[in-house]
């Protein structure tokens, strides 16, 4: 499709300083190396297997360089989780590690994962091409130690950290570009100024999971997003994002995120079409036939794709329902009864919308690194405080901004809602089936990108617009501030206690 038209506004006068932000050479390059150098001092300082679940993500990529293929939960080698054990042992895991087991006599060690993490073992129901890509690392360093692996495959957290920092660069400055211009230079680098120094994320990113790839999919997908909703649908964009997707998808569940948003958001790309001032009767029909011709064909392709997977690939559908999408199944059941809906069970809900909200900021370690109520009271109002900014500018500034602009942010709220929403339904299954919940922040990182922008665009709704670099100045300063206290007050102490 063409480019979408646009209505224009006259483009809001920009300082000099705001100026000179555009005009800075490589700057690509300069957050990449700033990213880079980051991960590497939380890397130097994080203790291996000191990540959540990161001897079980070692532990899967392990067995897929002795199998060969594909694993699951037959494949559990008592010998790699010995060596694994050993060297959780040699620094000291039991002491600031997660473990139900406990030494009794000098020298123990227990016998399995089983003994340390109870019914949650292993990882091995994950989806396989976040650790094929930890596989190449792995066995680059085959003769360099366990230890050694462990870092090298860190390395590569770090490098997809570098991926989302560029993906959040890329989405700022094409929401806040009219023409060839960018509107909001402030804004536009701080979006990917906040996901790089965020200090939660820079944790998690140095260390290994399969959750980073899904998160870079995703992140690219909503820059690749920003970027159609400002120039209209084209194929190649559609099936770059679909690509990404399928590429989150085979690596973590959360990028499951994406095809609700991108759903939501090609309906929301229809309704702008459809409301062109300038566009002719023929086109606006035009466009509703494609509409329903792209919709029609997807539903087709899919449907025929699921019952050749449904007769060929029994096993894998059955993967598909009962594991990775977790459907009510007869193994794992749920019943929207009055127990899951009724008052006493919304406190659990609201816990569950803390746990997430604290470890977004910063909960370290195995959950187990905190900063203390009162960081966090001090987090609730700064969020309250961007909520409130966020209202008043969707009331005052909102409808000032171009159509497509407007389109995007709306995308963004989606995003982050929709998210929400998942993530809570998957812990009240949970709850359900008797086995606890667990929410994390960094399961919202997969939409990290439209959080930092609708959180950054509160923070800053009630500056004028001649202070903006001051706001930005002061933002780049507290999260540089924010780091060095984490590390030198919390992390380090922590694990060196």
């Amino acid at each position: 499709m063409d480019q979408a038209t646009i209505v224009t506004h006259t483009l809001p006068q920009r300082t000099a300083r705001e100026n000179a932000l555009t005009n800075i050479r490589a700057l690509p390059l300069l957050l990449a190396l700033i990213t880079l150098a980051l991960g590497l001092v939380y890397l130097a300082v994080i203790p291996p297997w000191a990540g959540p679940d990161e001897p079980r993500h070692f532990e899967y990529v392990a067995l897929l360089s002795l199998k060969g293929w594909f694993v699951d939960y037959d494949d559990v080698n008592p010998a790699v989780m010995n060596e694994i054990i050993r060297s959780m042992d040699a620094v000291n895991y039991w002491k600031w590690g997660v473990s139900q087991w406990k030494r009794t006599t000098p020298g123990e060690l227990p016998a399995d994962f089983a003994a340390i993490y109870g019914g949650g073992a292993h990882q091995l129901h994950q989806p396989p091409l976040a650790y094929l890509l930890y596989l190449l690392p792995y066995k680059l360093f085959a003769d360099g130690g366990i230890r050694t692996q462990l870092y090298a495959m860190r390395l590569v957290s770090i490098l997809l950290n570098i991926v989302v920092v560029l993906a959040a660069y890329v989405a700022g400055r094409e929401l806040f570009r009219q023409g060839k211009d960018v509107t909001d230079p402030t804004m536009a680098l701080a979006i990917p100024v906040f996901v790089m120094l965020l200090p939660q994320h820079l944790f998690l990113h140095s260390i290994v999971m399969n959750d980073h790839l899904a998160e870079a999919a995703l992140a690219w997908m909503i820059a690749i997003l920003t970027r159609t909703l400002r120039l209209g649908f084209s194929i190649p964009r559609l099936l770059t994002m679909l690509a990404l997707v399928a590429l989150g998808v085979a690596s973590k569940r959360t990028a499951l995120y994406g095809v609700a948003i991108l759903g939501f958001a090609f309906l929301v790309c229809v309704l702008v079409r459809w409301g062109e001032r300038r566009a002719a009767p023929a086109q606006k029909s035009i466009w509703l036939a494609g509409t329903v011709i792209v919709l029609s064909l997807g539903a087709i392709g899919a449907l025929w794709t699921w019952n050749w997977l449904v007769s060929s690939q029994p096993q894998f559908v059955d993967y598909v329902l009962r594991v990775f999408l977790f459907l009510p199944s007869q193994e794992f059941p749920f019943q929207l009864d009055a127990r899951v809906i009724e008052p006493g069970a919304m406190p659990l809900y609201l816990s569950y919308l803390k746990y997430m909200f604290i470890s977004t900021w910063g909960h370290f370690g195995w959950m187990n690194v905190t900063l203390g109520v009162w960081a966090y009271y001090g987090f609730a109002l700064l969020s309250v405080a961007a909520f409130i900014g966020l209202a008043w500018f969707a009331v005052r500034d909102f409808p000032k901004l171009v159509m497509t602009q407007r389109a995007t942010l709306v995308v963004f709220a989606f995003s982050v809602l929709a998210s929400l929403f998942l993530i809570i339904a998957v812990q009240v299954r949970y709850w359900d089936l008797g086995w606890g919940g667990d929410p994390q922040g960094r399961y919202l990182f997969p939409v990290l990108i439209p959080l930092a922008t609708l959180f950054l665009i509160g923070t800053r709704a009630f500056i004028p617009r001649a202070r903006y670099m001051l706001w930005f100045g002061g933002l780049v300063g507290a999260m540089v501030l924010y780091n060095l206290i984490v590390l030198g007050f919390f992390i380090v102490p922590f694990y060196r206690a």
